[in-house]
């Protein structure tokens, strides 16, 4: 469900993935109903409220990623906990209110409720579903933030410190160019120190914003730069662009499983699976080609 959880899976993976737990959402919510409503001795239909909920979940889907974007942009370690609620207070309202517009006009199109009037329809959606679809909300952005702080804690905030002095604690260390004119040693400053971190040894780069992860065989480093200005620095004859946010190292690449399209799915030697994208598939040539 959530993306920027770091695994390079194929774009219908995720999908699959988002629409198994927002029919999962409908499913749990839409029984719930038919249940309460049975209990207080009311006419209800299982199917009519299950099939309402999962297209609710279906709308909340639609702006899943948007929602996602939104919480890691203004997260919580970024903004503080004051900020963080006067942004994502009004936030709540603002999503839930454009997901209720959403169902409406998947149940204008499904369910002819349109013919009621779009504004009376709207108008009791919001006094009965709001306070609900805030929640969803506020449950998105909540695991986001717990995910964030318990697993990826040391990444981030690295790259919030970093972000927060305003400048590039390596801006007075040059980069180190081999006699070829590209990048041979990056400067990565750490715990006080520089680590001289070896491109030879880098075995793939990973794309987090204005920061990137270098992978080495027994762990990775952070540093600030962008994907696209460091791919410009390292030499086409090792290092390939496979998809937006990752750049491997040609001779790590073991085997290429083609899944859809021109993409293929890429195993490392050192275990990693990657996936790359049709955009970048020309990159791969060299190791194509017999």
């Amino acid at each position: 469900m959530f993306p920027h959880l770091r695994i390079e899976k194929p774009k219908l993976a995720f999908l699959a993935i988002l629409i198994a737990v927002w029919t999962a959402f409908g499913l749990f919510f839409g029984t719930q109903g038919y249940i309460r409503e049975v209990y207080f001795g009311r006419n209800a239909s299982l199917t009519g409220y299950i099939i309402g909920w999962i297209f609710c979940g279906y709308a909340w889907a639609i702006l899943t990623y948007p929602v996602l974007a939104f919480a890691r942009k203004l997260s919580l370690a970024r903004l503080g906990c004051p900020h963080f609620l006067m942004v994502h207070v009004p936030a709540a309202f603002l999503f839930s209110m454009v997901q209720l517009a959403i169902y409406l006009l998947i149940a204008g199109i499904l369910f002819g409720r349109a013919n009621r009037g779009v504004w009376d329809f709207y108008s009791f959606l919001l006094a009965n579903e709001l306070q609900s679809s805030v929640l969803v909300y506020s449950a998105i952005i909540s695991v986001v933030t717990i995910y964030d702080r318990f697993f990826r804690t040391r990444d981030v905030n690295l790259a919030l410190r970093i972000e927060r002095n305003g400048q590039d604690p390596l801006s007075s260390v040059s980069s180190q160019n081999g006699p070829n004119g590209f990048l041979r040693r990056i400067p990565v400053k750490e715990n006080g120190k520089i680590v001289l971190v070896d491109t030879d040894d880098v075995n793939w780069i990973e794309s987090y914003g204005n920061y990137i992860f270098l992978h080495t065989a027994h762990r990775k480093f952070i540093y600030r730069e962008t994907v696209t200005a460091i791919e410009k620095k390292l030499d086409p004859h090792d290092f390939v662009r496979i998809r937006r946010s990752t750049i491997v190292k040609l001779d790590q690449i073991k085997e290429l499983h083609p899944t859809r399209n021109g993409e293929f799915e890429l195993v490392l030697a050192d275990g990693s699976v990657l996936s790359s994208t049709r955009r970048y598939r020309k990159n791969l040539e060299p190791v194509l080609k017999p």
